[in-house]
């Protein structure tokens, strides 16, 4: 772990590298969880406090990502009744990759040996074996392993 990384209520397993100036919050009772030999790319948050939040092993995370799970105006009473909080758990398959500056929404699972496309909005599950890419991500191809 980066001494720069900001690291709150997460289950890390082994040989994980979180880089420089991460965010990664989990909640009292509900841990953030990465699986070991995963890679978090500097200036990534991982907000997993409403929800969990759950990446496997293998995983590599690219840098400037951001993996929410809730969204919503969260400050403002008034816009709550147009636009209500949002909140759902997202999990990472193992092997899988999310390249540099992804967006991932409430409630999406992407599924084993997948990979995103950098400057991706995830706002859809993402099937086992499958590249993603674009904003929202749409199917490129399948992964042939």
């Amino acid at each position: 772990m980066d001494p720069t990384a900001s690291i709150n209520n997460v289950r890390i397993g082994d040989d994980v590298v979180i880089d420089r100036k991460c965010i990664v919050f989990g909640r009292d009772g509900q841990l953030l969880e990465i699986g070991s030999h995963s890679r978090i790319g500097m200036f990534t948050k991982l907000i997993g406090y409403t929800a969990s939040l759950k990446i496997g092993s293998y995983c590599s995370i690219g840098p400037m990502c951001m993996l929410q799970v809730d969204s919503g105006p969260i400050h403002s009473p008034r816009l709550h009744n147009i636009f209500p909080i949002f909140k759902a758990p997202i999990t990472i398959g193992d092997h899988c990759h999310i390249g540099a500056a992804c967006m991932v929404t409430v409630g999406v699972t992407i599924g084993e040996c997948s990979i995103i496309e950098p400057n991706s909005f995830v706002n859809c599950n993402i099937p086992p074996f499958s590249v993603y890419g674009g904003s929202p991500a749409k199917f490129i191809r399948k992964v042939e392993v």
